[in-house]
């Protein structure tokens, strides 16, 4: 295997894949990124058995191969790397990386020891804008449970109708929800459970990511696909809780505030929270209030 890449765009490539590896495992492979030069395209493979993720990076080819190369030298070593292009070139399991201000090799692991990256027929398949998925996650995936005692919870409720693309989590004691309208189409219908932390790693692939991305689930797995990753993910088995039954249809109460100001008499109000982490709010036509207390800390309020 032999190519040359800019450097720029490998270590940001390399970035993205090394966060999917499998940390403090017992198969030294998963901690791995697999760089392969095949078919015309250069791809880096990370997997740690619940997700998977391929990112492509432009380049010329010379030789085509792979090879699975330790992902926190590799990212560590990308990190550092100065000049504008850089050259992989394969020596058995082994890559010599030569750049404009030096080279070095790095000890890699037989290729054929890395897991396959799995393949899938379709169920369902849908596209909606990366900047709107990504901020959606974002507004969902603090609500999920970080338990694996109860996984149903400690998902992400993906709901897909031909019109309305439904996002939701909950851990029983907080829920958030957001609807994203588009056209997905009939054959997009479905009702999945994405654990949390493959939501976790698919917003942060999707930070910098712009256009659309393709959304298609099969059996017991899901795929996000853009133009610059593939990411594949196995999905949460099980029912969600039926949330929609708790919201309240109308309100008693309902109070406009500074979004900055509340957020900056919570962040005071929590330094004085008790063992429940619980903040009073006081509502009332002629003043709004905020108020934490705590025996061991003592007691703030103030006006909003």
């Amino acid at each position: 295997m032999k190519f040359t890449a800019l450097t720029e765009i490998l270590k940001d490539s390399v970035l993205l894949a090394e966060k999917s590896t499998g940390k403090r495992t017992a198969l030294p492979v998963l901690s791995s990124i697999l760089c392969s030069a095949e078919k015309g395209k250069i791809t880096l493979t990370a997997t740690n058995l619940e997700t998977a993720v391929e990112v492509w990076v432009g380049g010329k080819i010379e030789k085509e191969g792979r090879v699975a190369l330790p992902a926190r030298v590799l990212s560590s070593y990308m990190s550092l790397v100065g000049g504008e292009q850089v050259v992989f070139s394969a020596k058995g399991d082994n890559v010599e990386i030569v750049s404009q201000k030096g080279k070095t090799l790095v000890r890699g692991h037989t290729p054929d020891d890395f897991p396959i990256v799995p393949r899938q027929d379709e169920i369902g398949a849908f596209t909606v804008a990366a900047a709107d998925f990504r901020d959606a996650l974002r507004r969902v995936v603090f609500a999920a449970a970080l338990s694996d005692i109860k996984p149903e919870i400690s998902s992400i409720f993906f709901s897909v109708k031909p019109h309305i693309f439904t996002i939701a989590a909950t851990d029983s004691f907080r829920l958030a929800e957001q609807k994203m309208e588009g056209m997905y189409g009939e054959q997009a219908a479905c009702t999945v459970l994405l654990p949390v932390r493959s939501a976790n790693e698919l917003t942060r692939l999707l930070d910098k990511e712009e256009g659309d991305v393709s959304v298609s689930v099969g059996k017991g797995q899901i795929v996000f696909l853009t133009k610059r990753f593939r990411m594949i993910s196995r999905l949460t088995e099980g029912i969600y809780p039926e949330y929609q039954r708790i919201i309240p249809s109308s309100f008693g109460t309902e109070a406009v505030l500074s979004k900055e100001n509340v957020l900056d008499l919570i962040r005071v109000a929590g330094l004085f929270v008790g063992k429940l982490s619980d903040i009073t709010f006081v509502v009332n036509p002629k003043k709004q209030s905020i108020e934490a207390r705590t025996a061991k800390y003592g007691h703030w309020g103030n006006g909003c």
